[in-house]
């Protein structure tokens, strides 16, 4: 059987070269490529740059979007009645409705960020191997991280909110408490990819914590650039979302049409995607800024 080579120009003509071909035979560089490394999903798998990165999240969210906002939405419902029982506790404690519902809403917020952060753990994996993923199998994947990513977060807020808050607490002018925000983006970029880190290695809050900076020394202002970026392209393309469906609901408010209806059903469905864009774009990047990191150091 033949053995393909390569062919190498001499003085006196040609001459086959039988060594093993690198890659794919080009006529435009009159040689062999370069093995190209395998792409089954939405990223290459090799340490990425910026720009995949950006383009590996948003092409994941393309392909697992509706996905991510269904198992959203059914976690959320779960969720609510969590918050309802804490609601009514709060209601039953203190007459006052203001000062109840606030830490319901607190709760809820944090059940949701975690949720986001669990369940876009949990499609990072079949958006880099190209598989297929339901709903139901990803709040299956997310559920036993649920608590991890719970406790990671509320970490992660602690050390960024934490010394603002106390010096709120201590009755200071707040403009001392704007003050220590330089010193809280340190750990909160240092602490970027614990979410991740904390659904795809099964490791406890702490741990996770450790495990971020580890991976993040080294490469902090990348990591900032990337989560800050991510974030302003979030805010943008949610708010770009959410125009035409509060339109939509405007119009259906006019006495004629009489859609109030038609008004809640859009001003939810709008909610919903400038929600699953808000928490799960910047997510996604910082599960694919995590991809990237474990290629480029195999043995950490």
């Amino acid at each position: 059987m033949a053995q393909h080579g390569t062919w190498r120009g001499t003085r006196h003509g040609t001459q086959h070269d039988s060594r093993q071909p690198a890659g794919p035979w080009t006529p435009w560089s009159g040689g062999w490529l370069p093995p190209q490394p395998p792409r089954p999903g939405v990223v290459s798998l090799r340490p990425l740059t910026p720009g995949e990165i950006l383009g590996g999240a948003f092409a994941a969210l393309a392909r697992y979007g509706v996905r991510l906002a269904t198992a959203m939405l059914l976690g959320q419902l779960c969720a609510l009645l969590l918050v309802a029982a804490a609601a009514a506790a709060a209601l039953a404690l203190d007459a006052r409705p203001v000062a109840a519902l606030v830490p319901a809403a607190a709760l809820a917020t944090l059940l949701t960020c975690a949720l986001a952060s669990a369940l876009t753990g949990a499609v990072l994996r079949p958006a880099v191997l190209g598989r297929p993923a339901t709903a139901r199998t990803l709040l299956r994947a997310a559920r036993p991280r649920f608590a991890a990513v719970l406790g990671t977060q509320l970490l992660v807020l602690g050390a960024v909110a934490g010394p603002g808050a106390a010096v709120l607490a201590a009755g200071l002018p707040p403009l001392l408490a704007a003050a220590t925000l330089p010193a809280a983006l340190v750990p909160g970029v240092l602490f970027a990819l614990a979410p991740t880190v904390a659904v795809h290695e099964t490791l406890g809050p702490l741990a996770a914590l450790r495990r971020s900076a580890r991976l993040v020394r080294g490469a902090w202002w990348r990591t900032l650039g990337l989560t800050a970026l991510a974030a302003a392209i979030a805010l943008a393309a949610a708010y770009a979302v959410q125009l035409p469906f509060a339109f939509a609901g405007a119009l259906s408010l006019i006495p004629a049409v009489d859609g109030g209806l038609v008004h809640a059903i859009l001003t939810a469905l709008g909610g919903m995607v400038a929600q699953t864009l808000l928490l799960c774009f910047p997510q996604l990047t910082a599960g694919l800024l995590y991809a990237g990191v474990r290629c480029a150091r195999r043995g950490d």
